[in-house]
C-alpha cells in the first residue's frame, strides 16, 4: 500500500525554526522525516543554539521523525551536495521506488537539481509557506517571508515575487 512520506533536509527546518515557523509543517504534513544525517545537522552533539529546543520539541513529540541513513552505498551525481542532502534524496528515491509518494523538502540549489534529475517531487521553503497561506494556517506569507530574509536565510526574490503571486499576495 502506498504511503505520503514528506522528507526534510535541514536548511528549511533550520529556515523556519527562526522565524518560530516550524510548526507549519507539522500542519501541513502531519509527519515529517529526517535522516540521521540531517538530524545530525540540526542537532549537532555538544553543540546549543536557539533553535535546539524547538528540534528537541519536535521530535520528542514524533512529528518529526528520524530515520537512519540508507545503508547501501550511493552517491549524487553533483559533488556540490552535502551529507545531509545526499541522505535525503537516497531516502526519497528508496521510498518512491518502493511506491511511496514522495515529498522532498529542500531548498539547497546542488541538492535540488540533484533530486530533478532523480526525478524526485520537491518544494522549498518559499512554497511551504505559500501552502501555509493557502491552507490558512497564516494570514499572509509575505511576513514570513520576509522574516527569513532578516535572519540571513536566502531565497531568491524571484521566488518570493512567484510565491506571494501565486497566494494573492
Amino acid at each position: 500500500m502506498s504511503r505520503r512520506v514528506v522528507i526534510a533536509d535541514a536548511g528549511p527546518l533550520l529556515g523556519l525554526a527562526r522565524i518560530d515557523s516550524l510548526s507549519l509543517l507539522r500542519g501541513l504534513f502531519g509527519r515529517v522525516c529526517i535522516t540521521r544525517a540531517v538530524h545530525d545537522e540540526i542537532q549537532p552533539s555538544g553543540a546549543s543554539f536557539p533553535d535546539t529546543q524547538l528540534f528537541s520539541h519536535a521530535l520528542a513529540e514524533g512529528w518529526i521523525e528520524v530515520v537512519e541513513n540508507p545503508a547501501a552505498e550511493w552517491k549524487p551525481l553533483n559533488p556540490g551536495v552535502d551529507a545531509g542532502e545526499a541522505s535525503a534524496i537516497h531516502m526519497a528515491c528508496l521510498w518512491r521506488d518502493a511506491g511511496d509518494a514522495v515529498l522532498l523538502i529542500m531548498d539547497d540549489r546542488a541538492g535540488r537539481l540533484e533530486a530533478k534529475s532523480r526525478g524526485i517531487t520537491l518544494i522549498g521553503t518559499a512554497a511551504v509557506i505559500g501552502l501555509a497561506k493557502s491552507a490558512g494556517l497564516i494570514p499572509e506569507a509575505r511576513p514570513s517571508l520576509e522574516r527569513l530574509a532578516r535572519v540571513g536565510y536566502f531565497i531568491g526574490p524571484s521566488v518570493i515575487t512567484a510565491i506571494l503571486a501565486e497566494v494573492g499576495e
